[in-house]
């Protein structure tokens, strides 16, 4: 869509324009300009420039926004100042390396004033009130929680798909210490307040200090806003924060910790055909499942606690207080122990490597899991036993998942 209306006809107002797909008929053609209340621009780096004069002569008050990364924006970042430039890069922590130094030297520069790599691809909000204030923000009450001097906003836009949630930092003169997450639809709103509930109950756990502190969950019209504790990240070498994760889910391992039948843990694998999967992936499951039945007849127990659900290094940051452990959406009151650390390890080889090796990642989670076990005092069945059944519940159709279950299955014999 090149432009599109908000608003009554006669009177929009809300502007939309993509600038890119108005370019062959001139900058501005577009009639409703006059009689919007609120024209948002998506522009290029050369097209901006023309827009920002056009906009700046029309309306009272203009912000630009960098869209990053350019061709599919993820983070939107405020380029009023230096200091909110940055705050707002800090909201992203790309998982592969290269995109990571990306964003590491965009900071560096913009600290000393210079935007040119963030303005590759802009958003430009041009209002008629010099004081215009965010209609969203009004509707989750953000300005009785949070009012600071100069406030501007810096957001990350979560997949889109039916689970997304919009996360807004606001950031102001002072360090930002809050952050917003919005969730429109059914099943976002479902996680968020899911997430409420554990960060209310860790919140009288000795993990208080480690997770964000709730400060509110608002609901606006179809919209569910839960404000949370936001820390700067820090930097810290590779080994250390590997044994503070593993003391984090030691202690986490202790909370609504209690062993549960592993016939009861077979009970809740989801049934599904194995017709349509590959014949070494259908026998390495029956396998190991026959194994686990196995185990399970001799009236083995396994460990379940408060789990994060959606463990991973992306959702651990280090701060000025230590560890920060955040996005606790999919957390469990009583998950199967011993899988945030298989998360942890696997979720970067199965969402950023290109070239993953089973055997490696099945090597290392179980290592992992083990330090966290003896650091929990998880006694019992040893990791692979975890392992397995964690596996069990993850897609069988995922190359990752059925060579480690074809390892795993090897290794048992």
């Amino acid at each position: 869509m090149a432009a599109g209306l908000i608003g009554h006809v006669d009177k929009a107002e809300v502007l939309l324009v993509n600038a890119d797909g108005v370019e062959q008929r001139g900058v501005p053609v577009i009639a409703d300009i006059d009689t919007a209340q609120v024209v948002c621009v998506v522009a290029s780096r050369q097209l901006a420039r023309q827009w920002r004069g056009v906009l700046a002569a029309k309306f009272l008050q203009l912000k630009e926004y960098s869209l990053l990364p350019a061709a599919n924006p993820r983070i939107v970042v405020p380029l009023d100042s230096s200091r909110h430039a940055a705050a707002g890069l800090g909201l992203h922590r790309p998982g592969r390396w290269t995109a990571r130094l990306g964003l590491l030297a965009a900071r560096a520069l913009v600290k000393v004033g210079c935007f040119g790599l963030l303005r590759n691809r802009v958003l430009l909000i041009a209002t008629r009130a010099p004081d215009s204030l965010p209609h969203g923000a009004l509707q989750a009450g953000l300005y009785k929680l949070y009012d600071a001097p100069g406030m501007d906003f810096a957001l990350y836009l979560g997949t889109a798909d039916d689970n997304r949630k919009t996360v807004v930092l606001p950031v102001g003169r002072s360090v930002p210490q809050i952050i917003l997450k919005i969730a429109a639809t059914a099943s976002a709103r479902a996680s968020l307040t899911n997430e409420a509930a554990a960060l209310t109950d860790l919140a009288q756990s000795p993990l208080a200090p480690c997770v964000p502190q709730l400060s509110g969950l608002v609901a606006s019209g179809s919209t569910l806003n839960l404000y949370q504790e936001f820390r700067q990240r820090r930097c810290i070498g590779k080994r250390r924060m590997s044994a503070a994760v593993v003391h984090f889910l030691a202690q986490l391992s202790q909370v609504d910790r209690e062993q549960a039948p592993l016939s009861e843990l077979l009970a809740k694998l989801p049934f599904s055909p194995l017709v349509d999967l590959s014949e070494v992936y259908a026998v390495a499951y029956c396998a190991v499942r026959r194994h686990l039945e196995d185990l399970a007849a001799t009236g083995a127990k396994l460990w379940v606690h408060r789990a994060h659900g959606d463990f991973a290094p992306w959702n651990c940051a280090w701060s000025d207080d230590g560890i920060f452990v955040f996005d606790w959406e999919e957390s469990r009151r009583q998950g199967l122990a011993l899988g945030d650390a298989f998360s942890y390890v696997i979720s970067p080889a199965h969402l950023i490597q290109r070239k993953t090796n089973a055997h490696a990642t099945l090597s290392n989670s179980l290592s992992f899991a083990e330090c966290v076990a003896d650091a929990g005092g998880l006694a019992g069945p040893d990791a692979r036993v975890y392992l397995a059944l964690w596996l069990l519940h993850r897609d069988r159709h995922d190359r990752l998942y059925g060579d480690m279950l074809v390892l795993l299955e090897r290794n048992w014999q």
